[in-house]
């Protein structure tokens, strides 16, 4: 009789799907990146912290690094799994793990063979197996010790949410690009498709689903439907051979919507003979991801390189033109010379006391600015990004000096302000005045990260090893 109910039980298990939903499924919430969470807390308390572990990676010319917990972007995803809160986070010591969110306990870590920094995508590809029917598509750095010009690096995987089991792994090819390592984070389309820029510039249309993979060279491979290039070979007598696309595209009216490397945006076609086709030319490096806002308009962060202007934000109509710049100052700070690194944050997705117009960015000159993204300057403009046109720029509603820069991206939850940098974390409210009010302070602790938000807790990774819960 014991043996029958235990087969019973090890029958239920295996068979019955689990009741699962994604809550944050993918980098800034969701497919319009501006989604953060539910409800902050009022205070930064440490609830629990889980250590992550460290790894070490290779930067070429400057060799073997070992690097602790999680950096850019490396925010967690928040599932619900039968009752029960779980974050899915990326880990600097090659490791993605499934954690549970009331106490940091560790459920499962599967290694991927190299760092991860980017933030991996929940997608369910349906089929009767649930291990293999709920995957995370992850990016990560290239492979330990893969030689960058005759090896093989995977850099692409998709992971089984309930086990931990590598499913597939794709094979991201040499280019032009000085990178095969994955950053962004993927965009689930109809008919069991997916679409990710990869850093050797190619953007990539394909299968998440392990029953379509196969097998080369004795690992499964994900189908593949479609590649093309998200740089022209006139960008490198500019860019030489930094062409690589980090950001994790926005989707809007039946398209991906890409801040490439190159300083250009794309709108990127996603059948069978998807292409490029609207871009909009902005130089610069583009690294952070574009938030929709409730408008119909793009958030583009803009980081000081390789033009003679400064850094800054810009907002745009997709498919048309760029309605106003607002320029960030210069500051050296470590290999960045200004700008955005991170991305934009808006509020419409919130109650808001204050307004839901408004939206926020942190530089690498350590200001958090607040604005209102609807509303100019009266007949104030600025120079462009290349200092070759001058447009409108946006009414700042207020700035504050951080203790130290910041390439994460902060949260705006209605009128809370979640902002990580480089040696805390501060929680703000903007107040009926439409200023910025100091809440909380978490000192000492270095982010790079972006964090999340669930049910009043803050989960943030940090590059001193730790997974910390913050709240109340």
């Amino acid at each position: 009789m014991k043996i029958f109910l235990k087969l019973i039980f090890f029958a239920s298990t295996v068979i019955l799907p689990a009741q699962i939903t994604p809550r944050i499924s993918t980098y800034l919430g969701d497919q319009q990146r501006n989604y953060y969470g539910n409800y902050a807390p009022t205070a930064l308390r440490v609830k629990w912290k889980t250590y992550l572990g460290s790894g070490k990676t290779n930067l070429g010319q400057m060799g073997f690094k070992t690097w602790k917990g999680a950096g850019w972007t490396g925010q967690p995803l928040v599932i619900d799994e039968n009752g029960e809160t779980f974050l899915i986070q990326g880990t600097l010591s090659h490791h993605l793990k499934k954690i549970r969110a009331r106490d940091g306990k560790v459920i499962w870590s599967t290694s991927v063979g190299d760092v991860i920094k980017g933030t991996p995508t929940f997608t369910d590809v349906g089929g009767s197996d649930p291990a293999k029917r709920y995957v995370l598509i992850t990016g990560s750095r290239m492979g330990l010790y893969t030689d960058f010009f005759k090896g093989k690096a995977y850099s692409l995987h998709g992971i089984s949410y309930l086990t931990g089991q590598i499913l597939w792994r794709h094979n991201s090819q040499r280019t032009a690009s000085n990178s095969r390592d994955v950053d962004a984070s993927a965009i689930i389309l109809s008919k069991g498709k997916a679409c990710v820029p990869l850093e050797n510039g190619k953007f990539t249309i394909f299968s998440p689903d392990p029953r379509k993979a196969k097998v080369i060279d004795g690992i499964p491979a994900p189908k593949i439907y479609k590649q093309y290039r998200l740089y022209k070979d006139a960008d490198r007598r500019l860019y030489g051979r930094e062409l690589c696309t980090e950001s994790s595209p926005t989707w809007y009216r039946g398209k991906a919507w890409v801040a490439a490397g190159p300083g250009r945006v794309y709108s990127c076609g996603v059948g069978t003979f998807g292409r490029t086709g609207w871009s909009l030319d902005v130089g610069g490096d583009l690294n952070g991801s574009m938030p929709l806002t409730n408008d119909g308009h793009m958030l583009l962060a803009i980081e000081k390189q390789f033009m003679t202007g400064q850094g800054g934000v810009m907002k745009f109509k997709p498919g048309g033109r760029v309605v106003w710049y607002s320029p960030v100052p210069n500051r050296r700070w470590y290999d960045w010379e200004g700008g955005l690194v991170g991305s934009v944050a808006v509020n419409h997705r919130y109650r808001s006391q204050v307004s839901r117009d408004l939206a926020c960015f942190v530089g690498v000159d350590g200001h958090l600015t607040l604005i209102n993204h609807k509303k100019l300057q009266p007949g104030v403009t600025v120079l462009g990004p290349r200092q070759k046109k001058r447009y409108p720029t946006p009414l700042v509603l207020d700035r504050v000096k951080l203790p130290n820069g910041s390439i994460s991206t902060p949260l705006f939850l209605g009128d809370q302000i979640v902002v990580a940098y480089d040696n805390g974390l501060d929680l703000y409210r903007v107040t009926d005045a439409q200023k910025l009010l100091r809440m909380a302070r978490l000192p000492g602790v270095m982010f790079d990260a972006t964090p999340v938000v669930w049910n009043g807790r803050i989960y943030a990774a940090s590059k001193n090893g730790y997974l910390y819960c913050l709240g109340n």
